[in-house]
């Protein structure tokens, strides 16, 4: 609140400063001066091209929105009014990007009254816990905070908040530019979430699923339902633990997509039993590119000796890294076994598995006396393959 106090106690002089010539244009076409009375018509076109330059220097507007956008602001009579919206913008945080943001969703915002429109609304989601950055992630993110009444966002918020689980959850959504606030609660997300609740998901379940991807409950209904049957089809019950997952995956793949790696793997010696068992116990690698599927295939089939059925029982192997994973693990095991080690180890997808703690643990720090060529040889590895990658 301080904050709030503080800026209404400063002078607009702290804000942009107007050229000269632009003092000069503004008294002759503003309707306060004298001249302005005199120019009739001519000062509304003249209003518009001032504010037009007024967007390009003090918001970063180019030309042709900087035109658009002044057409809204009729209503404005001097430089006081935009510069006071800008002066407590920036005071409360707001980078340029972030005003220029703003200014472009929502022009007229340079008319709102700052004391009696903008900084309550501001007042009110400070008291709903958020620190001034967080305010500025909430407004950057969601733009019709700024004109829609702060007495119908604050219910919004608290409702994500306890549907999410927390306030830092929350902000998690916002930070990641997430445009959620615009989303109606009675005619979209409940019915949604009824939807979901009637298919067992609720609980940890639905926890899961607002944790891993919090506006799945904003899909459009009839796609949300479209995913239910396609899980079901593809054989995940309602009750699997795997369900969710499920449902997740599937939003991320159309069903033309998922024919297409379907097929891919067909050439490799799949069949589409092979494909949906595969599927049902990992369904996130369908949503890779193919040609990416198809380099992990190739790799893991002619370089590291697999069978291609043996990845088909452990799909796991396609939702690894082959750049940061599966490439210098290999590598690694190749050398210990050309050395007479781990000849057992080598013949299991278990070293792919392990964490990345136990990976070092059981075949690097092991063998760091005898072989200690090996742990420049794996950071090599990493190094060499996250550069062409462009993982750096």
């Amino acid at each position: 609140m301080k904050r709030l106090h503080c800026f209404f106690c400063k002078t607009v002089s702290s804000a942009r400063s107007p050229r000269p010539h632009d003092t000069a244009l503004l008294f002759a076409v503003l309707p306060y001066s004298a001249s302005a009375t005199a120019a009739g018509a001519a000062s509304t076109a003249g209003k518009h091209m001032f504010m037009a330059q007024y967007l390009v220097d003090s918001c970063g507007f180019d030309q042709k929105k900087a035109t658009e956008a002044s057409k809204l602001l009729k209503g404005i009579q001097s430089l006081q009014q935009p510069d006071s919206v800008l002066a407590f913008l920036k005071s409360y945080g707001f980078d340029d990007a972030s005003v220029k943001r703003l200014v472009h969703y929502f022009p007229k915002c340079l008319l709102l009254d700052v004391e009696k429109k903008l900084a309550p609304k501001f007042r009110a989601f400070e008291d709903l816990g958020f620190s001034p950055s967080d305010v500025v992630h909430l407004v950057r993110s969601n733009p019709d905070t700024t004109k829609v009444k702060h007495e119908r966002t604050v219910p919004k918020i608290e409702f994500w908040q306890d549907l999410l689980g927390s306030k830092d959850a929350l902000m998690k959504l916002f930070k990641r530019n997430y445009w959620f606030l615009g989303y109606s609660i009675k005619k979209k997300i409940q019915p949604n979430l009824e939807l979901l609740r009637e298919c067992g998901l609720d609980g940890p379940k639905l926890a899961s699923i607002l944790g891993s991807q919090p506006l799945f409950v904003a899909l459009k209904a009839d796609f949300l339902k479209s995913l239910i049957s396609r899980a079901e089809d593809l054989g995940v019950p309602r009750t699997s633990g795997m369900f969710p997952r499920t449902l997740l995956a599937l939003s991320m793949v159309s069903p033309e997509k998922f024919k297409m790696q379907m097929e891919l793997f067909h050439s490799f010696g799949w069949s589409e039993e092979d494909f949906v068992v595969a599927f049902q116990k990992c369904p996130t690698f369908p949503n890779a590119s193919s040609a990416t599927l198809r380099r992990k295939m190739e790799f893991l089939i002619n370089e590291v000796g697999y069978a291609s059925s043996y990845i088909a029982i452990r799909p796991i192997l396609l939702i690894m890294s082959l750049e940061r994973r599966l490439i210098p693990r290999h590598r690694i095991l190749a050398t210990l076994k050309s050395r007479g080690h781990c000849e057992r180890d080598y013949k299991v997808a278990t070293y792919m598995v392990d964490s990345d703690a136990q990976f070092l643990e059981k075949y690097i720090i092991r063998f760091k006396d005898k072989y200690p060529d090996l742990s420049e040889l794996y950071a090599s590895l990493n190094h060499s393959n996250a550069s062409e990658s462009g993982l750096q």
